[in-house]
């Protein structure tokens, strides 16, 4: 395979144009910041869990845990900002009251919030609450508007970068992973996503030879994945395992709370999805046959509830720990199953997870972060947006099933954004605590924005996390038929361009100007994304 030239990615940035008509910035900002008054999913003392205590950020007006003060019968709100302007004040009824009658005046940065309990005579009693949190921008995109070059073009540029890479090329000639790339050492996660990236090169190369070589290292690499996968008549059969220690037990480090002779149950769809896509591409049943399986192994792993354990043991089946996943990723694939490859005996256990998630984190709203390198945590102590993300794509497609799905939905990709999305570089940088305040990455300074954050452990600017929103924006739009959903969409995918000029071709791990650890999927499944949104537009714009 050719290595892309620094020629070739200035004639594709040169000879770029833009998709559409493009929206122009700031066309939205007035519409996202009225919207910004109606809180997301707010708590309620006895009935609706405070789930925003380890929040980073607000976009949308929050409610927070205060407790009532004896002797109060209303409650006198003072919003400070750090920013500068008059203070602003309301009175309500309870002290967990939404910020909404003065959110979209308190400017970007920093704020203290004030409540008083006041008697029946307006005199204050007992000691006020106090607390400080972080007012980020709101949406006033489209941003980074025209793209850089052409969405398809740009996924294509980025995979040359990735492909032509030794590391990836070593498997047509020793078909095994490169012992120098440690990431190697996830394959579900890692194996899995390099064939995605395959096919997706394949796709946008279609017909041509460089196509056919891209079908064949996804079918090495899929054929590796699956002689490693657990053997049948093991507890976990045909499911590709998430850690593997041959040839990388010196990148491994043991610790209590990551322990990789267990399994992360729903990286088993990182694999089912790579064989899927390779089905697709070249209609060998063996891929479809073995994304059946592990779909299969997981039916008999589901418990009574409706959802997994987090992390099982591969030798017994057992739980690792009592944490319990949240399965968007397996009823997206259930899904997928039943509607694209009209596979029966599905439909069941797919009612069962939905059943499981609309009565567990759609009430509680703890969207506990899911990793095979981050350990479990306290409820609400490390939350994410990736399976939110997930649930509203699927209720989106399924929004004729349920009148509520629709909403519901689209409140979802609310908290995403609210917790997770950084629109513009912050004016006052986010406080950021511990070691990493030092790493460049973590620098909002250094951020392309926009951003989204992966986790709240984590909180850097992830391309696959940009990309994971991008994807929810389109099918939000596709769904709704909302312009301002095409415009965050279009905005992120933009941004994708932009990243790309910086790290010359490639798209880093980070929405930074610093380089940063390569992780290929987060490469790949941008790439893929890009791909699908450009498509989408094409056929919309017809």
């Amino acid at each position: 395979m050719r290595l892309i030239s620094r020629t070739a990615l200035v004639l594709a940035l040169a000879t770029s144009t833009p998709l559409l008509a493009q929206q122009k910035q700031g066309q939205f900002g007035a519409e996202a910041l009225a919207a910004t008054a109606k809180p997301i999913h707010p708590g309620v003392p006895g009935q609706t869990p405070f789930w925003n205590q380890y929040s980073w950020q607000f976009i949308y007006a929050p409610t927070f845990d205060f407790k009532d003060i004896a002797g109060a019968a209303k409650y006198r709100f003072e919003v400070v900002s750090e920013s500068g302007g008059a203070s602003l004040t309301f009175v309500a009824d309870h002290p967990w009251a939404p910020l909404s009658p003065v959110w979209t005046k308190v400017p970007v940065g920093y704020f203290t919030v004030t409540v008083k309990g006041l008697d029946s005579a307006r005199k204050v009693v007992g000691q006020p609450i106090t607390a400080r949190h972080y007012r980020a921008q709101w949406f006033n995109g489209p941003y980074n508007v025209p793209p850089v070059m052409d969405y398809s073009k740009s996924a294509s540029v980025a995979l040359d970068h990735l492909l032509s890479q030794k590391f990836v090329q070593y498997w047509f000639d020793h078909k095994a992973p490169d012992p120098s790339y440690g990431l190697y050492r996830y394959p579900a996660k890692i194996w899995g996503a390099l064939v995605v990236g395959a096919v997706t090169q394949a796709k946008l190369k279609a017909g041509t030879p460089e196509a056919e070589h891209m079908t064949q290292l996804a079918r090495i690499i899929a054929d590796k994945l699956l002689e490693v996968s657990f053997k049948p008549g093991t507890p976990l059969e045909y499911i590709p395992p998430t850690y593997h220690r041959e040839g990388y037990e010196t990148y491994f480090k043991e610790t209590g709370k990551i322990k990789t002779d267990s399994n992360l149950t729903i990286s088993a769809i990182d694999g089912g999805v790579a064989f899927l896509e390779l089905y697709d591409l070249t209609h060998d049943p063996k891929y479809l046959q073995e994304a059946e399986r592990i779909a299969r192994t997981l039916v008999k792993l589901q418990l009574p509830s409706g959802t997994w354990y987090t992390f099982m043991y591969p030798t017994t089946g057992k739980a690792t720990y009592p944490n319990l996943a949240i399965p968007t990723a397996i009823l997206n694939y259930f899904d997928r199953l039943i509607e694209q490859y009209h596979i029966k005996g599905f439909d069941g256990p797919r009612e069962r997870t939905l059943q499981w998630l609309l009565n567990n984190p759609v009430k509680t709203f703890d969207w506990q972060a899911q990793f095979e390198d981050t350990g479990v945590h306290a409820p609400y102590r490390n939350q994410s947006r990736e399976q939110a993300c997930d649930l509203a794509i699927y209720l989106l497609h399924h929004r004729k099933d349920n009148p509520k799905y629709g909403p519901l939905a689209e409140e979802l990709i609310r908290y995403a954004e609210d917790q997770f999305v950084v629109w513009e570089v912050p004016k006052i940088p986010y406080v950021l605590k511990g070691k990493r305040q030092q790493e460049p990455d973590a620098i909002p300074a250094n951020w392309i924005t926009p951003t989204a954050q992966e986790q709240f452990t984590y909180w850097m600017p992830v391309s696959r996390t940009a990309a994971i929103m991008m994807d929810t924006y389109r099918v939000a739009y596709e769904t709704t038929h909302k312009p301002i959903y095409l415009a965050k969409a279009r905005s992120f995918a933009n941004t994708f361009t932009k990243v790309q000029k910086a790290h010359n071709g490639e798209y880093p791990t980070m929405f930074s100007a610093e380089k940063s650890n390569f992780w290929l999927n987060n490469l790949i499944y941008p790439a893929r994304f890009m791909m699908i949104f450009d498509r989408s537009l094409k056929v919309g714009n017809k």
